[in-house]
């Protein structure tokens, strides 16, 4: 068995995605029938996969449930006493006469070359791109496994466990002999799992001349099925397969996967009625059961075009068509359609059903164009469409179009006009008519000077003339030129770009750390309120402080600090929102305050006579301004103070043992601050 060929081209089946994986590990699929259980299994590795046909299968069975419960104990049997690998050459030969899938495993384990041949480049190329022989030989023996249950036991790659029983659940594991780098799985199955394989779904016949194509639903089954076929019959009685090899999908890709499967299957003559009917044959040679027949025959495609011959007007919206067709080749077709459409070029719509074949006339009135362009196809029993040239169709019309309606629109502050109606829905429609008119007694001008395209349009207005609003309406117009009443006025006002006269400070005042600000309010009538802003100078964007609609005109900010320089603006606003300048409406102040700032929260003084001292202690605010320095003065009550010490502003006790018994002493402790501000003096009076 020096070569082989194949007959077929095949598809990767879920072995070939086994060999991507980055661990060499053995994957166990198992099926539960009615009295057994049958195992299938592949190392996804090619290199690992070869050594395995040397070194062998073990397979462990544990038994997990029994009637339902857990089996205490463990029950582990070990169902290959010897390591299942390929049976020898020898006994191969009867199997191969009969199964084309069993030589491909053959040929792949024990052939000298493995040559595949008897497939064009093309084809090949969409099914395996291996470089190697060994890649080559593991990919055709997992499909031919695949295909062929009874040979991939012969290989080492199945087993049929009928030593099972129906209250057991199994775990079974599959290994490699004495090779661990190969992990080992399992899988749990048990006999009341078994189910009956589902026929597969949706199998449809679209006929074609001499031949017919054949689809079904090949997402949902590719899971359980490797292949399906398809079997023929010409008296729905005996039925005989398409194929000699069962049927694969070249399509499935992991990014691009079908959902349907497809078979061509071609006819010696046309209107012979033949019966298909399908099933799937999933990987452990299981048959499904077939699928109901369906039936089909091939039709006779279509050569002759049909022709428009003459026409005649009813009225506007009314025609009468006439065609010609040979009588001898109406009982190849369906019938015919009508299409039409505004211009030569389309696109056409369909206006018609279909029409019997022996009929050549058609009454249309649903209403027509200006201008028709009619064709009509001919619809084969296959589907098959062959439409002739146009025929233009002008009907008289000096009927106008509708009154417009729904005319509305807007003026922005930019003196921009927008405006927008509801379309006609004349089919002959050109356009639109735009009219206007600047005062109400004004005549109505053509400010677009020719039919106007679309259902809104824009439009300016000057808003320095004295006209506080502007008049529009639209006219629709035909093909014909006919022009119809005019839409009702549409009347727009035109928005305020004066802004209002700016208001002004008249006076203001610092005094203990706040700002009082009075001004002069704007002499605008359509003044709708005011707005007060304050900004650090040197800054550029202005905080507005207080938002004014009534008639307030002083205002007092104690949200400031002491020593920085503000400045203060005051803006009016108008009903067309608009906002006064800040040219002179503004105003520069300096906060002073000498408001002493208390920064000693705690201060004590402890008198100690047995070591003949006063010890004082004090504390800080914290988050107030930072102390550099404290200064102390001292004195007897009822005398003068004097400076007694400078301290750091870390210092926070000191002892005084400059002292006289039975006397009573004051302590004045003011703090010397970072910001220059005065600090408020804590005296704290100790006898001793």
């Amino acid at each position: 068995m020096s070569k082989f060929k194949l007959l077929t081209l095949f598809v990767l089946l879920s072995c070939i995605a086994y060999s991507q994986t980055k661990d060499a590990t053995v994957m166990v699929n198992a099926r539960a029938q009615k009295d057994k259980i049958v195992l299938r299994w592949a190392v996804n590795s090619a290199i690992e996969w070869q050594k395995a046909n040397t070194k062998g299968f073990i397979i462990n069975r544990v038994t997990v449930l029994r009637d339902g419960k857990v089996v205490p104990k463990l029950e582990k049997v070990l169902l290959t006493p010897q390591p299942l690998r390929p049976e020898v050459l020898d006994s191969w030969m009867d199997l191969i006469q009969k199964d084309n899938y069993a030589a491909v495993i053959a040929q792949s384990i024990y052939g000298k070359s493995f040559d595949v041949t008897g497939a064009k480049e093309g084809e090949l190329s969409r099914i395996i791109n291996m470089a190697d022989e060994l890649d080559q030989r593991y990919t055709f023996a997992l499909y031919a496994a695949d295909m062929s249950f009874t040979a991939a036991v012969k290989a080492g790659w199945g087993f049929v466990d009928t030593t099972v029983k129906p209250n057991e659940v199994y775990a079974y594991q599959v290994s490699v002999f004495e090779t661990p780098k190969v992990k080992k799985s399992s899988y749990m199955i048990g006999l009341k799992d078994y189910s009956v394989l589902p026929v597969p779904t949706d199998f449809m016949a679209i006929p074609d001349d001499k031949k017919v194509l054949l689809s079904w639903d090949y997402e949902t089954f590719k899971r359980i099925y490797t292949s399906f076929m398809v079997e023929k019959s010409e008296d729905g009685i005996n039925f005989k397969p398409v194929s000699k090899i069962p049927l694969v999908n070249l399509n499935d890709k992991a990014d691009r996967p079908s959902k349907t499967m497809y078979y061509v299957d071609t006819l010696s003559v046309n209107d012979k009625i033949y019966h298909y009917r399908l099933f799937g044959i999933s990987s452990f040679g299981e048959k499904s059961e077939v699928s109901k027949p369906i039936t089909a025959k091939g039709v006779s495609s279509i050569s002759i075009p049909a022709r428009l011959m003459d026409y005649v007007i009813i009225n506007s919206n009314e025609v009468n068509l006439e065609w010609d067709y040979p009588k001898e080749s109406e009982d190849l077709i369906q019938g015919f359609e009508i299409n039409l459409a505004d211009n030569d070029r389309g696109p056409y719509k369909v206006i018609s059903k279909i029409i019997p074949p022996s009929e050549r006339k058609l009454n249309y009135k649903e209403g027509l164009y200006q201008s028709n362009y009619f064709t009509i196809s001919v619809i084969g029993k296959n589907k098959q469409r062959l439409t002739s040239q146009s025929m233009l169709v002008q009907p008289i019309d000096s009927i106008a179009p509708s009154k417009p309606i729904g005319l509305e629109g807007v003026i922005d502050s930019l003196g921009i006009v927008r405006l927008k109606w509801k379309a006609n829905q004349e089919k002959d429609l050109r356009g639109y008519r735009i009219l206007k008119a600047n005062n109400a007694d004004e005549e109505f001008v053509d400010i677009y000077h020719q039919s106007y395209v679309g259902n809104d349009y824009k439009d300016s207005v000057s808003l320095k003339m004295t006209n506080s609003k502007v008049y529009y309406k639209i006219a629709a117009e035909d093909m014909r030129f006919n022009v119809s009443d005019p839409s009702d006025v549409l009347v727009l006002d035109k928005p305020d770009k004066i802004p209002p006269a700016a208001p002004i400070f008249k006076d203001y005042d610092s005094k203990d750390g706040k700002v009082t600000l009075k001004w002069i309010r704007s002499y605008s009538e359509d003044v709708t309120g005011y707005s007060l802003r304050r900004r650090e100078k040197g800054q550029e964007k202005w905080l507005e402080i207080k938002s004014i609609n009534d008639t307030i005109q002083e205002f007092t900010d104690d949200k400031v600090q002491n020593k920085k320089v503000y400045q203060y603006a005051i803006l009016a606003r108008d009903k067309s929102n608009l906002w006064s300048s800040l040219e002179h409406s503004t105003v520069t102040v300096t906060v002073l305050d000498f408001t002493p700032v208390k920064t000693i929260n705690f201060l004590q003084g402890v008198p100690d006579r047995e070591n003949k001292k006063i010890i004082l202690s004090w504390n800080y605010i914290k988050n107030n301004d930072k102390v550099l320095g404290l200064s102390i003065y001292k004195n007897v009550k009822g005398t003068p103070p004097t400076l007694w010490r400078e301290l750091n502003g870390d210092v926070f006790t000191l002892e005084d043992k400059s002292l006289k018994i039975n006397m009573e002493y004051e302590y004045h402790l003011i703090p010397n601050l970072e910001s220059n501000n005065p600090a408020k003096e804590e005296v704290l009076t100790v006898v001793y």
